[in-house]
């Protein structure tokens, strides 16, 4: 799933910095009518509280406002400069390399936030309470959220080893089946 934001506010609006709108969604499975349905009853937040609906397979619409919506497979198949999208938010887990991001830039995409660690030095993984003053806007166009481990770990981490200090560590991870994992074996 790829969210894509336009910063462009008023700009006497006091949100003007710090605001991102959602103007385009491509879901590569399901169609427009399946995200929102899957956005409306969310399992982790709850029910949206607008109403949400597809508008043919082209948008959803969320209270009055219209989002559009495609289901490419690539980055480079959505016209997301067109669309007036600035930011993308790549939640696939499949794009993990920069050359794979690429697609995003050449259709006119200013910068590419990536919901998986990438290891390339192109790429900026940014842990919120750890490294996040490494972030430069003119340097940095290609941004990972990091890994979902390495937020839950490295904050605290971060804390025990500047107040007490830590000379080795070792985590065990747990996590819940996913589709990789599970190649249509599991009964998840």
């Amino acid at each position: 799933m790829a969210w894509a934001a336009s910063a462009a506010l008023p700009a006497d609006d006091p949100r003007a910095s710090n605001r991102l709108d959602a103007v385009h969604l491509n879901e590569v499975k399901g169609g427009a009518a399946v995200a929102a349905h899957l956005l409306e009853f969310d399992s982790l937040h709850g029910r949206w509280r607008q109403n949400i609906a597809a508008d043919d397979d082209r948008a959803i619409v969320i209270g009055n406002r219209r989002i559009g919506f495609s289901a490419a497979s690539l980055p480079g198949e959505v016209p997301w400069g067109d669309l007036g999208c600035d930011i993308v938010l790549d939640c696939t887990g499949k794009f993990l390399k920069p050359d794979q991001l690429k697609g995003y830039f050449d259709k006119g995409v200013r910068r590419v936030i990536v919901a998986a660690p990438i290891k390339d030095p192109a790429a900026l993984n940014v842990v919120v309470g750890v490294n996040e003053d490494r972030y430069d806007p003119a340097e940095h166009r290609l941004l990972t959220a990091a890994s979902c481990t390495t937020n839950c770990l490295a904050p605290v981490v971060k804390v025990v080893h500047e107040a007490i200090g830590i000379r080795h560590g070792q985590i065990t991870w747990v996590g819940g089946s996913d589709q990789y994992q599970c190649r249509g074996r599991c009964a998840a």
